[in-house]
This record gives structure tokens, sequence and C-alpha cells, in this order.
């Protein structure tokens, strides 16, 4: 089979990362653009990505990409594909639509124009159309306009892969998973040092630095894709391939990953989600304000401080900063990587970084700043 085309969606700052991780796996990034990293493959590489990549949102498929002049031109488009080869009528189907364009005037507009255009086509092709869901669908459709470059896609995730299935009591600003592996990734952290993360909240950071460490794939715990439902789905590769990432995982023997929290409720709910995921052992938590961190030598820190954006006023937090950075400055030789809006990680640790990534933390602008501690 000809080579096919495939994209990996992403965050900002996570694009060189993700692009490690599918050069790891023999796949070569054609082009990074905005949210995304371009690759050409096989069906098996796709297997690849969405078994392995901490990083990245979805792995898609893409069926079309071309230019339009109008908006009437995406229902032409959309209509253009045989979705009788991919879809049948007692199926259910959902459309996501990205829209970066002046053509449209309302983004919902069109993804209702996308809809109908795959159902006018199945009708016309088999005679019925198969029904939308939007929360369980068996076939997902993505879609996206940049300007006048319009893609039609098949998200082969379906639920996001930042979704892993271990966590099982949410923090009410939890990081997402991807993103927490992404700072650890980002920082270089070596599995045979300890690491702690003072503000651990329901320690999505270090469950995800026990499965890097680990090398657990993130797919560990799915049990479905939506390319499961495609028609060309090798079911028999697809599971040699998660039997061979399976067959991989190292013993959690020696880490030293350490967690506190000042809330009781968070160090619950870290506990958890360390246990859900088969680290309870492994992860040390305990109820501890950030003024009485201690840290073992040679130690990493990676963590999320509050910075008051979601959660709070600024000024609540100051003083968690101003303890968090004499802290860290009693412990020289320590690596630390501290994810926050840049002029609140600035005022707050006041030390000069000798790394800065932009890192966006959901929908929020941030900086994942790195410090080596006692050096100049």
């Amino acid at each position: 089979m000809a080579k096919q085309r495939f994209y990996a969606t992403l965050g900002v700052g996570v694009e060189q990362i993700v692009s490690a991780e599918l050069n790891a796996l023999g796949i070569q990034v054609a082009r990074i653009e905005p949210g995304r990293a371009r690759f050409e493959g096989k069906l098996d590489d796709m297997y690849a990505a969405l078994i392995h990549l901490r990083c990245a949102s979805r792995v898609v498929r893409e069926l079309i990409f071309c230019e339009v002049e109008r908006e009437e031109d995406i229902y032409d488009v959309v209509r253009s594909v045989d979705w009788s080869e991919w879809l049948t009528p007692d199926m259910t189907f959902r459309v996501t639509f990205n829209v970066h364009s002046s053509l449209l005037r309302s983004p919902r507009f069109g993804m209702y124009r996308i809809k109908d255009a795959i159902c006018d086509e199945m009708v016309e092709r088999v005679g019925s159309r198969p029904s939308v869901d939007t929360d369980n669908a068996d076939f997902c459709v993505t879609c996206y306009l940049e300007n006048r470059r319009f893609s039609i896609g098949l998200d082969g995730a379906g639920a996001p892969l930042h979704m892993r299935g271990y966590r099982v009591a949410q923090h009410e600003s939890s990081l997402r998973e991807h993103l927490a592996a992404a700072m650890l990734l980002q920082s270089q952290w070596d599995p045979t040092q300890p690491l702690h993360d003072p503000f651990c909240g329901s320690g999505t950071i270090l469950t995800e630095a026990a499965l890097i460490a680990t090398r657990t794939p993130p797919s560990h715990w799915r049990q479905r894709f939506a390319c499961m439902s495609w028609p060309d789905f090798d079911a028999d590769r697809f599971a040699a391939l998660r039997a061979e990432a399976e067959a991989a995982i190292l013993p959690a023997d020696g880490l030293r990953l350490s967690g506190a929290d000042r809330s009781d409720q968070w160090i619950a709910a870290a506990r958890a989600n360390a246990a859900s995921a088969g680290f309870g052992e492994q992860i040390r938590l305990e109820v501890r304000d950030v003024a009485e961190m201690r840290l073992e030598p040679g130690s990493w820190v990676v963590t999320n401080p509050p910075y008051g954006i979601r959660v709070g006023d600024e000024e609540l937090y100051a003083p968690a900063w101003q303890a968090f950075r004499e802290r860290l400055c009693e412990h020289p030789g320590t690596r630390a990587a501290v994810l926050g809006a840049a002029e609140i990680v600035e005022r707050g640790i006041r030390l000069r970084p000798f790394k800065r990534n932009r890192m966006n933390n959901g929908s929020i602008p941030c900086v994942l700043a790195q410090y080596r501690i006692g050096e100049r």
C-alpha cells in the first residue's frame, strides 16, 4: 500500500517533543505546523503513534487537503468523499471542526454543513444515513480550515490521547496527562534520580514520571480507539504492536518519586491515582506545606505551582512562591522545571532560568522555566 498522510495534533510548546517521540518510533516528521506534526507512512506507523505518543492529543489520517475559495466549497469537498467506504447507516459518527479563517461566518454552521454533506452523500449512495453521537461515536471525522486550506481526516484515537484511563480522582485544576509528560520530557529528567513535586495536586506529574521511567505505554489502560471501526483496521497487527509495547515495560524498582500538597483532599486524590496506575508503592505522598520542603541531594523538581488564574487571586499564592524559592535555594545542585504564567514565575522564583519554553496549560499561555539551583 502506498504511503498515506497523517498528523499528530499537539499543543503550543511541545512540537519538538512530539517530533522526537515520532522519530524514536522510526517515523520521520515531514513538517511541523501550528498544532500539528505531519508524517507519511503506513497504518502500522499510525498504530505505533497511537500506542506510544505521550504528548500528542490525537493522530489523524488525512483524506483530503485542498484550498477552498468560498464557504459553500466546504460542503462540496466533503460530499466528494465516498463515505460509504467508511460508514454504514447503523454506525454513529461525530465531527470536530477547527476554524482559523475569515471565510466562515460561523464555525458552528460550517460543522453542520460538514455533517449534512456526509449524511446527504450516504443517503444518495445507500439510501439511509448514520446517526450523530457527540459522546461515544463509532467513527470520528476531524476537519480544519486555516485561511483557505481545508483538511478532512479520520481521528484514529476517538477520546483524546491524554485520557489515559488511570485517573480516578480529579483536582480542581488538574494538569492534563500529556502536558505533565511534556514537562518531564522537556526537563530531561533522569529516572535514576529523585523527583519531587511540592504542589502535586492529584499527582499527574509523578504518575506520568513513573510511566516514563518504566516505559509503560500511555495507551496501557485504553480499551478502544476510533480506528478500530475502520474497514481496513488490522486487529491482529494492532494487537501485536500493543503486545510488543507491553513486553518492553520495565520494573518500577528503585524509583524515587515523591510529592506533597497542603491539602488532605488532594493527597488522597494523588494516592488514588497512583494506586490506580499501579504505582501506589513507588510514589511517596504526604500532606506538607511547601515551606517545609526538603529534598534529597541531586533532586529534580518538576511542578506546576498555583498561580491564581484558575483557582484564586495571585496574591493568595505569593507566600507559597516565596517559600518555594527559599527552599529551592537551600538545595544547591537541584534541577527545577516550573510551569506557570511567565510574569508570575519570574516574580515568584526571581532566579535566571537557563531555559524557557512556551507551553500552554489549556487556554492559558504559560512558560516552563528551568533552573540549576546554585549555578551562576
